[in-house]
Order: C-alpha cells, then structure tokens, then sequence
C-alpha cells in the first residue's frame, strides 16, 4: 500500500438552477487513490462555507486531512456553451502554507494537482522538500488557467507559462494535461504534447488525455509516442474530475512498480469505472 500525498484546493461548485457542492482536485483525486488502496494524506486550503465543510468532511472519510484555514473557498460556477464546461471564478482561496506537513513524510508518491493559484512554484519546492517523495506527480491543469474574479477562466498560452513553473515541471517523474487545458495552443493532439515535451525537458513521463479519445503517452525511456483509445467509452455522464482521477491512478501504479504504459491503462480503467457509477 503506497503512501500517497495529495495536494490541492478544495472548490465550492455552483451549478445552473441554484445547486452547489464541494469538488476540487484534492477530493477526485482522493477518491480515486482510496478506491486504487493507498495510505491517503490530503493536504487541502478551504473556507467555511457549508460546501467546504462537507468536503473537508468527504476528504477525512478518505485518509489523513492537513487544511490550510482561508477566509474563502474557491468558488466556481458551471456553466455548458455549445457542449464544453465553461467556467467563471466567484470567489478565491489562498495559497497553501507548506509548513502544515511538518514532521510528516517521507511519503512513496506526491500529487500537485491546484486548481487555481494554491500552489506557486516556490511553494512547490519546499512541499518537496517536507515530503521527501520518492515519486513527483503534476497534474498541470491549475497553472494553465488565466482566472480573475467574476470573469470566465481561460486557458493561458504555453508561452505564457513563467519559465520557472517548466521547470519545476521538468523535476517531475510524470505530467499529466488534457486537451482541453491547452486550447489556447490549438492543433492536433501530437503537435500539442510535443509543445509541451519541448518545455518540459527530456525528464519526465507525459500523459496528453484527450477525453473520449483516450490519451497520448510520451515515456522517454521507449522510442515512440503511444495513442491509446479506449475500447470502452461512457458518454452522457459529467467527466467532471476525470484527468484527477487519472492522475492519482497513475500515480499509485507508478508507485508501485509499473511500466508507464500499464500505469496509464490501470488509469484509463480507474476513470471509466468512475463515470459508469454516474450512469442515471
């Protein structure tokens, strides 16, 4: 059983016709590690809204809860334009304070995964350096996001991604990012993920998710960039934390010992058992 640190903010998510709830990479990604049979220790930044309360308390049915106390939860609100999840942020949280994992670790696996501007990269530093983690997961959605108060979040050019963050990136043992994250770097999926292979460096494992699609992986250690396509896809259910539930997958079968390539497909199956418990 990997021990496995997972850090990331809380959100408050508002829906059409008034109804919100807790969500948040921490709390995908927990449940996804809980279902895969890790040792979980969530490290988290949330207000005290009543949707924060109830995923505070969703998180500590899920392992060991470090939350950093801030005077609002991230907030963003839902809404579907011509079939894709668009997103405005209504209110911010803060960045995480690194020093509540003292005397904690060393741990087998990390997960960066923010959803907004919880974790600046030199936060990062020092979260690895409390941690000690043998193996560095990103889950890059967080800094790829342009967000401002009361307007829709965009995604940022990899051009404007400050040189500092790739290469924090590059230390990595693996990147996970979808698609939809780079949309603002258009083309086809293998000129996408070899823009970012050109920031990142020769280091880490790359995972492109690309939905319904499936994923692209980049390993440097074979020969090839590999497509793989589900032959299984669950369709008409909210994929809402899906790239999350990947990521944590991935990050346990890492851990564990596994290949990248049999790392991403025990992944892909975490995730689409996920969305088969949606199905109406």
């Amino acid at each position: 059983m990997p021990s496995l640190l997972i850090v990331g903010g809380l959100t408050v998510d508002a829906f059409a016709g008034g109804a919100r709830a807790p969500g948040g990479s921490v709390l995908h990604a927990g449940r996804a590690a809980a279902a895969e049979g890790a040792s979980i220790t969530l490290l988290t930044v949330a207000g005290d809204e009543p949707e924060a309360r109830a995923g505070l308390a969703q998180l500590a049915a899920l392992g060991d809860v470090l939350c950093h106390p801030a005077s609002a939860t991230t907030t963003y609100r839902h809404r579907e334009v011509d079939g894709l999840r668009v997103l405005s942020l209504e209110s911010a949280g803060e960045p995480i304070d690194p020093a509540l994992l003292a005397g904690r670790g060393p741990f087998d696996v990390v997960v960066l995964a923010p959803i907004a501007d919880e974790l600046p990269a030199g936060t990062v530093a020092v979260l690895r350096a409390v941690a000690r983690p043998a193996c560095t997961i990103f889950l890059i959605q967080g800094w790829l996001r342009h967000t401002s108060l009361g307007d829709t979040v965009r995604a940022r050019a990899l051009d404007d991604v400050p040189a500092v963050l790739w290469e924090t990136f590059g230390t990595a043992d693996a990147v996970v990012v979808s698609t939809e994250d780079l949309s603002a770097d258009p083309g086809d999926p293998f000129t996408q993920a070899a823009a970012v292979r050109e920031r990142l460096g020769p280091g880490p494992i790359l995972v492109l998710t690309l939905g319904t699609e499936g994923y692209l992986l980049d390993d440097p250690g074979a020969d090839r960039v590999v497509a793989s396509v589900p032959h299984h896809v669950v369709e008409g259910v909210p994929a809402v934390g899906a790239g999350d539930t990947f990521g944590a997958a991935l990050a346990i079968h890492l851990a564990r010992g596994d290949d990248p390539a049999t790392a991403a497909a025990a992944a892909t199956d975490r995730v689409i058992s996920v969305l088969e418990t949606r199905r109406d």
